[in-house]
């Protein structure tokens, strides 16, 4: 990995950070002060908020990101790329934030000042222009706008936010402080693009291809999300999507972790596959895969292990129904690791679109289909299993169709010792939760103990079984991207 990958890589891992540890710093206040029902309301409200955000956007993350990635170094054609793409986001976006308003005023009554608070959210897709930073590799910017609202939702929300009645307040001062993070980034516009004349063509070309994203983003966004929609609607039960939501908010830590490798090798890749080096892409995919393999796996069973702990110790006894949860969720996490790599590194900078919708098309319809069946006989856990045979299928397929550059037998034999490594691991800390000692010593031990056997458990095998390393100093030396 050269210097400037690891800069990136880092910046991107810090900027992904802020986002999952936000809900970590406030939410054990929060779920104390709003209580479970009002933090349902947030989350459903929020998620429907979600859904007008993507309309708004269509599939402009990644096609905008990819677009500027492969002009970046002529700003002539890099200013006539921005420019559509942007005029673009906003005619859909003001469509968007349009028929929010409406469902509002004759849909949402209920709650209407909350959905309003929401309002400012769905706004700040107007502003959003982040996928011209990622595109241009200038993470630096995003990290520390990033940051910046971050604390100021901490500070607002520790100072506003009181009581149950102030579920209106905690929603506006997280809208307005989304808002606010994506106009931090208007200021920096010029250093990167100038005013060219724009015709019609250059708006409407993007449209084909930009919908070709953004209907794998809407199949992907629909198991995503629809989970808790079905659980509102059909388990009629607030609390219990606040018990699902906690849960996966611990589940984003580790997935923000991995998918900062993710936003960071998009616009590199894509820009190797532009230069014709699409051999040193494919060997950048594989890498990325077996690197987030061993960070998936580490996290994803000491977050098993340690949920029983955690979870009453951070959000309070009345969330000790997401334990369960939080476990079964954890293990989602290998396939959906293993499916993003390959659709951010190789998928979309590949312009393999068609295979990346019909995937994830595949799994919004399995979602759908095993939420509607299972949501009514065993309420959360059915939206779990819903969750996880979506992700499941979505991986075969994409490892089928790859299966020319990357076998899936190849990936079972990545896999199987870090799965290996982090069931020792899971034994390890679920087995500590027995001993009876203050919750915050608890779980350092439970963490540190896991960790030990975790990287033990990997070193025995890359010295000693598969030799693919002398001793700790060669892996140190060998280690890269």
């Amino acid at each position: 990995m050269d210097l400037r990958l690891k800069k990136d890589y880092i910046y991107n891992l810090i900027y992904r950070l802020s986002i999952c540890l936000l809900p970590l710093v406030i939410t054990p206040y929060v779920s104390r002060v709003l209580r479970a029902d009002q933090v349902g309301i947030y989350s459903f409200s929020s998620t429907v908020a979600c859904f007008f955000i993507m309309f708004g956007k269509l599939g402009i993350d990644n096609y905008g990101n990819r677009s500027i990635a492969a002009c970046r170094d002529d700003i002539e054609e890099r200013s006539r790329v921005f420019w559509g793409i942007y005029i673009f986001q906003l005619i859909t976006s003001l469509l968007s934030i349009l028929v929010f308003v409406f469902l509002i005023l004759f849909v949402y009554k209920e709650n209407s000042r909350v959905y309003w608070m929401q309002l400012i959210y769905v706004s700040s897709v107007l502003f959003d222009v982040s996928w011209l930073f990622f595109g241009m590799e200038k993470f630096r910017i995003t990290t520390i706008r990033s940051l910046v609202s971050r604390a100021l939702i901490i500070i607002l929300v520790f100072t506003l936010v009181h009581t149950e009645r102030d579920l209106w307040v905690y929603t506006g001062v997280m809208s307005l402080c989304f808002l606010i993070e994506q106009l931090q980034l208007l200021p920096f516009i010029p250093k990167l693009i100038k005013l060219v004349p724009i015709k019609g063509a250059d708006i409407i070309k993007h449209i084909v291809p930009n919908f070709k994203l953004f209907i794998p983003l809407l199949a992907f966004n629909l198991y995503s999300w629809l989970d808790k929609i079905f659980l509102g609607i059909i388990h009629k039960s607030t609390t219990a999507i606040a018990f699902y939501v906690y849960a996966e908010n611990i589940i984003n830590l580790p997935k923000g972790i991995l998918s900062a490798l993710d936003s960071v090798m998009l616009p590199r890749i894509s820009n190797l596959v532009a230069n014709n080096h699409r051999k040193q892409g494919l060997q950048n995919m594989q890498a990325s895969i077996r690197f987030n393999s061993f960070i998936c796996c580490a996290l994803c069973f000491g977050i098993a292990g340690i949920a029983p702990s955690f979870i009453p110790w951070f959000f309070g006894s009345e969330y000790r129904p997401a334990i369960l949860i939080t476990m079964e969720l954890a293990v989602i996490m290998i396939p959906m690791t293993v499916s993003n790599v390959i659709q951010i590194q190789y998928l979309i900078p590949f312009y393999k679109e068609d295979i990346y919708t019909r995937a994830v098309s595949l799994g919004a319809l399995t979602n759908i289909i095993l939420n509607l069946i299972f949501i009514p006989l065993y309420g959360i856990l059915g939206a779990v299993i819903a969750k996880f045979g979506a992700e499941i299928l979505v991986c075969a397929y994409q490892l089928i169709r790859i299966r020319d550059v990357y076998a899936y037998k190849t990936l079972a034999k990545t896999l199987l010792p870090f799965i290996l490594c982090g069931l020792l691991e899971f034994a390890v800390t679920y087995s500590l939760n027995r001993i009876s000692m203050a919750s915050f010593i608890l779980l350092i031990i439970q963490v540190l103990a896991g960790g030990v056997v975790y990287l033990l458990g990997c070193y025995i095998y890359v010295v000693y079984i598969s030799k693919e390393y002398s001793d700790f100093l060669d892996i140190i030396r060998s280690f890269k991207l």
